[in-house]
């Protein structure tokens, strides 16, 4: 398995790659190859154990050493000539939102103080007690959102429960009638649009931020779909970027042909195809085209 990975981060391109194998008898995954090149200049690279490392100070002989060939290199040089590329690229991976979110796995419970969120969003509460903690600004930006796609909300808060942990209440109000519910309460769809608000405001608080968000057209009904997507790419717009997967036909009409990759594959046993849609001459309709299955690998 091979990855290759290509950031602009402060002026500088860094380009990073890792390679994987799994030998004959052996149980885990080794690295066969690693490489760090910063501005095209090499920063370290690695065959097996053995690690060459480039000093940014030319005067200064190239350091070797070995390192047990299960670990991957990037998150563990610590050569202080080099701290300054290194810890920019790995603050920039640690930022990373990947989301596959499940709903009924969103708690309202917050028992700890979080700016990096779980794949399922499960610690939905953390992140955004986390974010409100370190950036409270990031309430503005979040409640207006949150305002546009359900008008009667009020306001949302969090109450203290036990020594530890606190719940996520959110109120809502028409005319002289308002009513308080737990975050649990809301409804699937509900529970996304805090989710997407909370990205936003993460984004616009500690960003630019690379976010995926695998189906994100999943539990919101047809109405929702298009500018749920939509504000996720006007939000990113500015700084940051964001990648998503969708089977959704609103959601792909959402993004013009430049900017929409085609995946597939012909069987299991092949690797999957990415292929630009532009390349593709889909025609007028894409989403006719997809289910003529006219765009299969």
């Amino acid at each position: 398995m091979r990855f290759e990975l290509q950031v602009l981060l402060d002026g500088r391109v860094f380009q990073y790659t890792l390679a994987l194998d799994l030998p004959e008898r052996f149980r885990e995954l080794r690295v066969l190859e690693e490489q760090l090149r910063v501005d095209d200049e090499l920063l370290y690279s690695r065959k097996l154990a053995e690690i060459t490392l480039q000093r940014e100070n030319a005067e200064l002989p190239a350091a070797r050493f070995n390192m047990d060939w299960h670990l991957v290199a990037l998150p563990v040089i610590q050569d202080p000539s080099t701290s300054n590329a290194l810890g920019s690229l790995r603050e920039w991976l640690a930022r990373m939102v990947l989301l596959a979110p499940m709903p009924r796995l969103m708690r309202g419970e917050a028992q700890n103080e979080s700016l990096e969120p779980d794949e399922d969003a499960s610690n939905l509460a953390d992140w955004l007690s986390g974010l409100l903690a370190h950036y409270p600004a990031a309430y503005a930006p979040l409640s207006q959102y949150l305002q546009q796609v359900m008008p009667d909300l009020w306001d949302f808060r969090f109450e203290r429960e036990g020594k530890e942990a606190k719940a996520l209440l959110v109120r809502f109000k028409a005319g002289n009638a308002q009513h308080e519910l737990d975050f649990d309460a809301l409804s699937d769809g509900e529970k996304c649009f805090f989710l997407c608000g909370v990205l936003l405001a993460a984004n616009q608080s500690y960003g630019p931020l690379l976010a995926f968000w695998d189906e994100p057209d999943n539990y919101l009904s047809l109405s929702e779909v298009s500018h749920f997507v939509t504000a996720l790419r006007r939000g990113f717009h500015q700084g940051g970027q964001i990648l998503m997967t969708s089977h959704n036909e609103e959601a792909v009409r959402r993004f013009s042909n430049d900017n929409t990759w085609v995946l597939g594959r012909k069987s299991h046993l092949e690797p999957t195809v990415i292929r630009p849609l532009e390349a593709l001459s889909p025609g007028s309709d894409i989403i006719q085209a997809l289910i003529c299955g006219e765009l299969e690998p």
